[in-house]
């Protein structure tokens, strides 16, 4: 089970409201445990909602189309109250009973049977009004509720919910919520980071000068699809040579590893939802001497942060130590850039809207990662980053990986 149910209860408490409505895919995926290719697909907006209210001792829906029943029965969710919606008439509920009727010869079929018997008298029409009989059956309709997606909040409000003043915006209480790692998320985490180092070890075994960066970047985004894993974006890596370690460029087999150059590889994916971030930085051909005191510069920038940081912690202050690390190297504080962010259902997950300027407090449980970066207009980028647990006393390597500066010779 992902949701911290507990916290969310509190989060709804402070701000006040009764319960939730949850529709977009990271929230859908944290509040329910579902995850159908329909949904994740993106073929259609606001194709499954959850409702959880903020009383323990109410039980949360799932709200799903009902030709994702099949889905749901392959792989339940560990929410109980299931309410699908769809026409009666259509072709897919059609199929689905003239498939069940012909013959039950397959265990998908056995429980497909069971859940839909026992689920079709709940049946709306649509994903909405499958949402206000939910929120009715609870006798929350008319309490203060919140949604995570503005669009369905209108439909919601629309169709006579809520109070006066209309549905909260839930998102970043969501994101606030989501911060902290319950158990379950952070074993799939732990082993995103594992599968994260495993593909960035095979790229730079192949590495060597004269070699296309897309090679390089075929290489990775391979190994995690061999995986059962995600590449993130067209890249997948976000690295390069030259003024690719210092810009985030198009791919291009134009770019190829130069002798002298500095390269960033910073491997960005996900396994089974959850985002993977690791970065290391190489060197193509021997390092001089100048390349090794920056790559040091940030190693130990990275070293004194991971000393020092702890639940409590605010990251404006992880930021100051970062720049007062490098700046004792004698190199330039201005070009140093420093981002810790909070990893899960979304690569950057903060808690408030500004939080990237303003800065957060760390709290146990959550996995973060300390963005250290020192761009040198003449010798390109420095670069390195780990995801970490936070906790009390300090934080731990969700999996460590070595971190000596890479050569490719």
């Amino acid at each position: 089970m992902l949701l911290n149910r507990a916290r969310l209860s509190r989060e709804l408490e402070a701000a006040r409201l009764d319960a939730v409505v949850l529709a977009t895919e990271a929230n859908v995926v944290y509040g329910s445990d579902f995850a159908s290719e329909f949904m994740l697909g993106r073929f259609e907006d606001n194709v499954v909602a959850v409702v959880v209210p903020r009383d323990p001792a109410l039980d949360p829906a799932l709200i799903v189309a009902e030709f994702d029943l099949p889905y749901l029965a392959e792989r339940p969710s560990w929410i109980t109250d299931v309410r699908p919606y769809g026409s009666p008439w259509s072709s897919v509920g059609a199929f689905m009973g003239a498939t069940l009727e012909a013959k039950l010869d397959t265990a998908l079929r056995e429980r497909l049977l069971d859940l839909r018997t026992r689920v079709k008298p709940l049946q709306q029409p649509t994903l909405v009004a499958a949402v206000v009989e939910a929120l009715r059956a609870r006798g929350l309709q008319k309490s203060h509720i919140g949604c995570d997606d503005l669009r369905l909040a209108c439909k919601l409000a629309a169709a006579g919910v809520g109070r006066e003043g209309g549905i909260a915006d839930v998102l970043w209480l969501m994101r606030r919520v989501r911060l902290v790692k319950t158990p379950d998320e952070r074993a799939i985490m732990t082993v995103g980071a594992r599968l994260n180092a495993e593909a960035l070890a095979a790229v730079v075994k192949v590495g060597r000068p004269g070699i296309a960066e897309t090679d390089m970047t075929r290489v990775y985004r391979r190994y995690l699809t061999d995986h059962d894993a995600r590449h993130l974006g067209d890249r997948g890596m976000m690295f390069g040579a030259g003024d690719a370690s210092s810009f985030s460029l198009p791919m291009s087999d134009q770019r190829t590893l130069e002798p002298g150059e500095a390269i960033v590889l910073d491997c960005l994916g996900t396994w089974r939802g959850y985002y993977m971030d690791l970065a290391r930085t190489g060197v193509v051909g021997e390092p001089t001497n100048a390349q090794k005191h920056r790559y040091q510069a940030v190693l130990t920038a990275l070293q004194a942060v991971e000393a020092t940081m702890k639940a409590g912690t605010n990251t404006q202050d992880v930021r100051a130590l970062v720049r007062e690390t490098i700046g004792g190297f004698g190199l330039r504080r201005e070009l140093v850039s420093v981002t810790t962010h909070a990893l899960g259902l979304e690569v950057f997950e903060f808690p408030y809207e500004d939080s990237l300027a303003d800065g957060f407090v760390l709290e146990e449980g959550m996995i973060v990662n300390t963005e250290v970066f020192y761009r040198d207009p003449e010798l390109g980028s420095f670069h390195l980053e780990d995801s970490v647990a936070v906790d009390g006393g300090g934080c731990a390597l969700l999996h460590p990986v070595p971190r000596d500066l890479v050569v490719f010779a």
